[in-house]
């Protein structure tokens, strides 16, 4: 028993500290490009990595909020003022030069070229979180931090020449590569084209959703969803016009349904830079495989399709997260005390919810009250609506749920089965309800009264 308690006490330290490790790739902005001339190389230099700063914390801003707040923030890409938009409920942000360097922790360059008057580079760039987080607390904006799993994207070009995937002249599969897509709160990665990848699945077969090739591919990447991302282009009076839709092409226990894979445009009154989103992704994941779960038209002059491939690829993933980011949002203004339940078989099963615990944003503090070899019940404050915890815990691999929405439980999967399953028997599933040994608990007193939680805030 004292080594239980020894974890008690153990947890109770983490949970003092700030331990957002776990979600902190979000801001990172990885591989801007940038480039600038000026009188002089060094000159050059300072102008392009100050509009990559903009560009990049552009980029996060954006990620981390939803639209309808964009109006709240500076349009630090093109170097405007903030646009003059408040009210009681929001702030607008306005960011200095100076502002910018504090808030970036570093950068890193790739593919440096200069000359006497011009640079050009990649540069990726880093951002303290809780710095991040204060600057859109303090303006009462809503955001979100918290990643879905990473899919794999198959990036599948159509044209009236032919179809290509595998190809050296697929620019699309280039696009997708040139800058990493996993910093996103739903974040992708593209296949590595090998000769592996390359006898595993075919441009038609991503196109056709052939469940075996899509299923050997996803476990080649240990990953459990695949995402066709197929671009149809054409070219039409100097104009290339691009079709991107985001195809769930696989994910586990996910069955397969037809889809019209190379259908024709319905006509040039769709390109207007316009999107929609697949029926099911109201409710957002898991959509069912076969669904279009993100549909996006553009078009630019001709001649520059890395750009259009570029804006297109950004646009086709803010839709496909908007969803995911609407129902994960950190509204700082509200939040409620929740009682929950652990339920686990093995230290093992606690340290993982321990762990997810720790590393959601959307939870303030979490006071351990009592703790069991099976089980230990807890008071956690957690902000905004209580069933966007839920969702975090579900990315998190846990499952998450209330019958009355006044008492929580928390488990593995299987766990949980066994939980309710017993609830099923003999009512709640509140620990000592099972009727073992193994569910009894002694009281873990952390404050002189037992009652209240410590009044302190996790990671702010």
């Amino acid at each position: 028993m004292a080594a239980i308690f020894g974890s008690v006490m153990f947890v109770m330290a983490s949970y003092a500290a700030p331990a957002y490790a776990a979600g902190e790739d979000v801001f990172v902005v990885p591989r801007v490009t940038v480039q600038a001339k000026a009188k002089s190389a060094t000159s050059a230099k300072a102008t392009a990595q100050l509009q990559g700063r903009r560009r990049a914390i552009d980029i996060l801003l954006r990620r981390l909020t939803v639209e309808e707040d964009w109006v709240y923030l500076p349009t630090l890409a093109t170097g405007e003022p903030a646009v003059a938009i408040s009210d009681l409920e929001r702030g607008v942000i306005t960011l200095t030069d100076r502002d910018l360097e504090l808030l970036e922790s570093g950068f890193e360059v790739y593919n440096e070229k200069s000359s006497s008057s011009t640079y050009r580079a990649f540069i990726t760039y880093r951002f303290k979180p809780d710095t991040i987080r204060k600057l859109l607390r303090d303006a009462r904006i809503p955001y979100s931090e918290v990643q879905t799993r990473t899919a794999l994207v198959i990036p599948v070009l159509q044209t009236k020449n032919g179809t290509y995937l595998w190809e050296e002249n697929n620019p699309w599969m280039a696009a997708w590569k040139i800058r990493p897509y996993d910093n996103e709160l739903t974040p992708m990665i593209a296949p590595l084209g090998d000769l592996e990848d390359t006898a595993t699945i075919t441009a038609r077969q991503a196109l056709a959703l052939n469940e075996n090739a899509l299923y050997e591919i996803a476990q080649r990447y240990s990953v459990s969803q695949v995402i066709v991302a197929h671009a149809f282009l054409q070219q039409i009076d100097g104009e290339d016009r691009l079709r991107v839709r985001l195809i769930n092409g696989f994910r586990e226990s996910g069955n397969v349904d037809s889809l019209d894979e190379l259908g024709q445009f319905e006509g040039d009154e769709q390109f207007a830079g316009t999107y929609r989103q697949g029926p099911a992704t109201n409710e957002y994941i898991p959509a069912k495989v076969g669904e279009i779960i993100s549909e996006s038209w553009y078009k630019q002059p001709s001649g520059n399709f890395p750009t259009l491939a570029e804006r297109s690829i950004e646009g086709a993933i803010a839709k496909y997260a908007k969803p995911w980011k609407t129902r994960t949002l950190i509204d700082h203004s509200a939040s409620a005390l929740l009682s929950v339940s652990a339920h686990y078989r093995s230290l093992g099963e606690w340290g993982k919810i321990r762990s997810a615990l720790v590393s959601t944003p959307l939870i303030g503090y979490v006071q351990v009250r009592s703790f069991s070899r099976r089980g230990a019940e807890m008071l956690i404050q957690a902000y905004g609506d209580p069933t966007k915890l839920i969702v975090a815990m579900e990315a998190q691999g846990l499952a998450l749920w209330s019958d009355d929405g006044d008492f929580w439980m928390i488990a593995t999967p299987g766990a949980a089965r066994e939980v309710q399953r017993g609830s099923r028997r003999k009512g709640r599933g509140r620990l000592g309800d099972a009727g073992s040994e193994d569910y009894r608990y002694r009281p873990a007193s952390f404050d002189e009264q037992g009652e209240q939680p410590a009044k302190t805030e996790q990671g702010y």
